[in-house]
């Protein structure tokens, strides 16, 4: 009897052990592919010292491979005044590496500034990722007309500063030629005050306007003026937030400071800069040493460069004059500036040598001397 019911479980243990020795051939295969498939991290800011970034991760075998082994340099350097505004981070044998990413899925090596060569497949993925975390990070970069209408009058909204990472709470008070806005509350009064280093400053940032599950790309100054329509949100007047196109109330102009920074928060700094004119790359610069912005002077010059003033003004008007086949220039521009360790403010003319490769390449401010 015993003997019998043996010989019965036998086929039924021998099944049992085969189905198992098969689970185990097809589990052991999937989990050396998770473990040989390499673990990515893209960060994304608009400068190197924003607190504010959008990471995301993903992995990729083969990309994974293609960098282990060191990749390929292709010969050619990255030639764009700043490094990408995305980092490729990824680990190996307790190492972690770093690489900037173009939108393009190009990986530069930000110590040499040379172009690592990817397969084209795996290059096109990587594109698609960087595409995706900076779609997440970025503003939607809208004309006036149509960022007026995706914001009217009185409506209420998030600020976020691109820099900072702080945001508050806004409403639209007024303005036709761009948004006149009011914090909605004197906690939102203090925290604007703080993306400002505790001080009202006409100094230009890059915000995200969030309003109805749309991102606008816009550019704020942090200084109460003109009417009050608020009581109690300890903010005397209105703040100005401008738009890709918008001028302002006064002189019924753009103002260059303002659209340098409603590209920054559109994530779109480079293209836009590339293609400025001499006198429009000037104005760049004079508002990046009047704002220390040391991101700025960089895009406009191709290298690191060092603030020496307090606040600089241009005075004078820019001459009328045809460059389209010029690979130099040279212009003295007037302005306004306190320089560094002084208080009072002086009247000085700065001369610019600007130069570019070719007549279809853009423009670099090689040097500014404050006479």
């Amino acid at each position: 009897m015993g003997y019998n019911r043996a010989t019965s479980l036998l086929p039924k243990l021998i099944c049992t052990l085969l189905l198992f020795l098969l689970l185990i051939g097809f589990l052991l295969p999937m989990d050396q592919a998770a473990a040989n498939a390499s673990a990515f991290r893209l960060v994304v800011q608009a400068t190197a010292g924003s607190t504010y970034r959008t990471e995301a991760a993903f992995t990729d075998k083969k990309l994974g491979k293609v960098l282990k082994e060191g990749g390929s340099r292709s010969g050619s350097s990255y030639e764009e005044a700043l490094l990408p505004d995305t980092t490729l981070f990824f680990e190996d044998n307790g190492r972690t590496y770093s690489f900037g990413v173009t939108t393009n899925g190009e990986v530069i090596d930000s110590v040499s500034k040379s172009i690592l060569t990817l397969p084209h497949n795996v290059q096109t993925s990587l594109s698609a990722h960087v595409q995706a975390v900076r779609a997440k990070h970025y503003g939607e970069m809208l004309p006036w007309e149509e960022a007026s209408l995706v914001l009217p009058k009185y409506s209420k909204f998030t600020i976020v500063d691109v820099q900072s990472g702080l945001s508050f709470e806004g409403q639209r008070r007024a303005g036709s030629s761009h948004a006149d806005v009011q914090p909605l509350t004197k906690e939102d009064s203090a925290t604007l005050k703080a993306i400002y280093g505790g001080a009202w400053s006409w100094d230009r940032r890059a915000v995200l306007v969030k309003l109805n599950g749309r991102t606008l790309a816009g550019s704020m100054h942090g200084m109460p003026h003109g009417g009050d329509g608020i009581p109690g949100n300890d903010f005397n007047g209105h703040f100005c937030i401008h738009f890709l196109g918008s001028v302002t109330h006064g002189s019924r102009s753009i103002d260059p400071a303002h659209q340098v920074m409603v590209h920054r928060a559109a994530g779109l700094l480079i293209p836009y800069i590339s293609k400025l004119s001499p006198w429009a790359l000037i104005d760049v610069w004079i508002s990046a040493a009047n704002q220390g912005d040391l991101q700025l002077l960089q895009a406009t010059t191709g290298t690191e460069q060092a603030v020496h003033v307090r606040s600089m003004r241009r005075l004078s008007k820019f001459p009328e004059q045809d460059v389209s086949q010029l690979l130099q220039l040279e212009t003295a521009v007037s302005v306004t500036a306190t320089p560094e360790g002084a208080s009072a403010v002086v009247n000085r003319r700065v001369l610019f040598r600007l130069e570019r490769a070719s007549l279809d390449a853009r423009w670099y401010i090689r040097s500014a001397v404050m006479q």
